[in-house]
């Protein structure tokens, strides 16, 4: 690895003029002494700079103000407690964006035909052979697999249980046999997966092998060890790449092979150069400190697969290996990370972003004390989201140091209001907050979610032995979505001894059936896990129990509440654990909840889905039609929507809204909705109808013409409506009648007996409601057609009359056809 050690030597560059502000000419070391204004052009000039006046002896706090664009490093900056001084900061501009990145732009590319083009891999991007991942359009992209979506599983292991397996057959695509051995297999234990490159296919006996064995070392890891058909998939081979925006490497002329879509601009593509963009290492007597990351963007990291692959363990630990299969290391070290600091003191990262990463986001390592991470986002991330402290490894004395010296054990460390979802995108057995030996650490207010494995994995030690680990706080957290590939984890995750540690107040909910042997839960509490309170969490929509316990010591379960799966489902369950080890008292069974999704636009997000009761979550994307939502689903307008190729193929849902919008036709938004309750085929439907422009609100619901452009009229809605129900006879539909809401209320003001004068009163502008009148009206139409009772939460302020009208409105609405209650079949 190349690395970049500042304040040792002088960089040869060419380098571009920066401003250099003196506040203050006194050596005052409270005060910001310099300001250093830094485009890409001028980043290391400036940082040279900075290194320059440490070794005049400055040591005075300074600010690095980074303006925005890309910033491509070459090497990994190593910052060292000389550069950082008594204070270093790193800032980024608060309405664009400062990004460090590690990947190399692919400029040099061939039309090969057919869609297909060839972008050239540059001599600096150094071996390639092994890409797991590259961006497009600066998304993390693995290369095309087999199969595209889910797994297949094995036939039989071969009898060493190691070396490979048969393949059932019609399986795998005829003719992969050629050019296998570029492609990787990923096969999945209950709680991690093995990469390796594929040695042979042999589509006769369907017999495939890997370069070295599958599977860690220890007996467990066997193929057939968890299950006698675990599941797996290919990844790499150039007969997978056959759809717009699929990849693969082809070595004979080092090149990206992308399939582009004819309809679409071709993509920027980029090679991940860095492992590691930065690296922050103290020293033993002389700690970094007060170093600090504010709006930085860190992005472009490689997955460092080894030549021969590895065999991984939990939490992203694993066994690498060399090109002949075999183990390289006697420990089992973790993926590297994008950014890791150790031997640091006072360090923060504040509002940063860590995403589209091939390995582990953040790693706060060893002998950190009084760090913190807040507000920041860990997105697409190939390994772990982060990382906190280490393993038992590092040795003292000749001891492991949790023994010889526990006084390094990281303290006072805090992770809060930061989102981290959709990591192990790389590697399936990563977490999102991994955090080993800890002191006084505080988990509290983060949203984590979309993840293969665990949400947060807190100890290391699996028996009640003791270790430094001691009064840590989980709290306060949203934990959804986790365990979506592998199994034997939960929400919350922990093991070891930990006295006077909490575990309150966090809001778990859907946990999947485990597809591997061993259950998953809303939170494991595993081997040697004593000394915990777990207080006032609350765990919904988990296939397994919400509570599990195995092997763990005296611990204390009280006012939780939890849904229960079946009547059936035990809410703690104890493996190996003796029951009298766990006091529970005072906890309390909630009744299941609707599951209800919406599908829209702003006219969607105008009934307020957040104040809808029972659970709610959306997909809602300004102005866009249901054929664009449902071809366009990877961004959309409002940041909190659970896009619907997740939501729709993780969850079952009770009630899902779907809103048709201008710009598409009869046949396309029959297509589209179809094709989503194809997904979906239990729930109860609702059309909301949405409503038209106030100026053309009377025009288009007296329409009386057949159109097959989208047009809010009764027409089009009953037409839509009866072609949904002719294809799907037994699926109930009911609407919201919002636009028929809107031309009552509008004959209403015309005939004088409104307390509107216009039609304009309700909407905020053209085609938008009102934040009071406007959608009260529209949450309470899709709050009665769901089921749920009228609700003036957060309309309060709104005329007494006012409401008594629109109440009287919605009271007529009742009597519409199709616009009685959705009833769950939970309840």
């Amino acid at each position: 690895m190349r690395f970049v050690h500042w304040g040792t030597f002088t960089l040869c560059m060419v380098l571009l003029g920066s401003a250099f502000v003196r506040s203050s000419e006194a050596q005052n070391a409270s005060a910001e002494l310099i300001v250093e204004r830094a485009d890409p052009g001028t980043f290391f000039d400036a940082l040279e700079r900075v290194s320059q006046l440490r070794k005049s002896g400055t040591k005075s706090p300074v600010v690095l103000e980074m303006q925005a664009g890309v910033y491509r490093l070459s090497e990994t900056l190593v910052i060292n407690s000389e550069l950082v001084g008594d204070g270093l900061t790193f800032r980024g501009p608060k309405d664009d964006s400062a990004t460090l990145t590690g990947a190399i732009e692919l400029r040099s590319k061939t039309e090969l035909g057919s869609g297909r083009w060839k972008f050239e891999v540059p001599d600096s991007a150094g071996n390639v052979d092994r890409l797991r991942a590259v961006l497009v359009d600066g998304e993390l992209r693995p290369p095309a697999r087999f199969p595209r979506t889910g797994s297949l599983r094995i036939a039989q292991s071969l009898p060493d249980r190691r070396s490979g397996f048969t393949v059932n057959e019609g399986d795998l695509p005829d003719g992969i046999d050629e050019d296998i051995e570029g492609c990787t297999l990923i096969l999945l234990h209950d709680w991690s997966s093995s990469q390796l490159p594929i040695a042979s296919y042999d589509p006769s006996t369907r017999t495939l092998k890997s370069v070295g064995p599958i599977g860690c070392s220890a007996a467990h890891y066997a193929i057939d060890h968890f299950e006698k058909q675990p599941r797996y998939w290919i990844e790499g081979h150039p007969k997978f790449a056959d759809q717009p925006g699929d990849w693969a490497f082809d070595a004979a002329s080092n090149s990206i092979v992308y399939i582009a879509d004819e309809n679409t601009p071709l993509p920027n593509i980029e090679v991940p150069n860095l492992e590691q963009l930065v690296v922050v290492q103290g020293e033993e007597d002389h700690p970094v400190r007060s170093l600090v990351f504010e709006g930085i963007h860190f992005t472009g990291t490689k997955f460092p697969m080894p030549a021969g692959g590895l065999a991984g363990a939990q939490a992203t630990m694993h066994e690498p290996r060399d090109e002949q299969g075999e183990r390289t290391t006697g420990n089992r070290p973790m993926l590297s990370a994008a950014v890791e600091i150790s031997l640091a003191n006072d360090c923060k990262f504040i509002d940063c972003d860590f995403a589209e990463l091939g390995n582990t986001g953040l790693w706060l390592g060893s002998r950190t004390r009084n760090c913190r991470v807040t507000r920041c986002r860990f997105d697409s991330i190939g390994g772990n989201g982060l990382n906190l402290g280490e393993d038992r490894t590092r040795t003292v004395e000749g001891q492991s140091w949790i023994n010889s010296a526990p006084e390094q054990v990281p303290t006072r460390n805090r992770v809060d209001h930061c989102e981290i979802s959709h990591c192990g995108n790389v590697l399936p057995g990563a977490v999102a907050i991994w955090a080993s030996f800890q002191r006084e650490l505080l988990i509290e207010e983060n949203n984590i979610h979309d993840c293969p494995y665990t949400g947060i994995s807190l100890g290391w030690m699996w028996n009640e032995s003791e270790t430094p680990a001691a009064a840590n706080v989980i709290r306060n957290n949203r934990i959804a979505f986790v365990m979506q590939t592998l199994s034997d984890g939960g929400g919350i995750y922990t093991l070891g001894r930990q006295p006077g540690s909490l575990l309150e107040g966090n809001n778990i909910h859907d946990v999947p059936l485990n597809a591997g042997r061993a259950e998953s839960n809303g939170m494991f509490l595993d081997e040697g896990t004593t000394g915990f309170t777990i207080q006032g969490n609350t765990i919904r929509r988990i296939d397994r129990s919400p509570i599990r316990f195995h092997k763990a010591g005296k611990n204390t379960v009280v006012n939780n509440q939890w849904e229960l799966a079946t009547l059936e489902t035990p809410p703690v369950r104890f493996n190996n654990t003796p029951e009298s080890n766990i006091t529970i008292e005072s906890n309390e069974v909630l009744e299941p909840q609707v599951q209800i999704y919406l599908i829209g636009n702003s006219l969607t997000w105008d009934t307020v889905p957040s104040r809808l009761a029972e659970s709610v979550d959306w997909h809602v994307d300004c102005g866009k039609s249901l054929p664009y939502i449902f071809d366009h689903s990877e961004a959309p307008c409002v940041g909190s929507s659970r896009i619907w190729p997740t939501a729709l193929t993780s969850k079952r849902y009770d009630v899902i809204s779907v809103q048709p919008h201008y710009g598409s036709s009869l046949e396309e938004d029959v297509d589209a909705i179809s094709k989503w309750i194809e997904l979906q085929p239990q729930a109860v439907w609702i059309l909301h109808t949405g409503w038209a422009r106030s100026a053309t609100l009377v025009e288009e619901y007296e329409s009386g013409s057949e159109s097959p452009q989208m047009t809010h009229s009764p027409l089009y809605l009953d037409q839509l409506r009866d072609r949904l129900k002719e294809k799907f006879p037994e699926v109930e539909f009911r609407s919201t009648h919002c636009m028929r809401l809107l031309y009552e209320l509008n004959q209403n003001i015309q005939q004088g007996g409104s307390n509107f004068e216009s039609i304009e009163d309700v909407y905020r502008d053209a085609i938008h409601m009102t934040t009071g009148a406007g959608r009260y009206l529209m949450h309470n139409a899709m709050r009665e057609t769901i089921g749920q009772e009228r609700s003036d939460r957060g309309f309060e302020e709104i005329d007494p009359e006012t409401k008594k009208e629109l109440d009287a409105l919605l009271d007529e609405r009742a009597s519409w056809p199709a616009a009685g209650p959705v009833v769950s079949d939970q309840k």
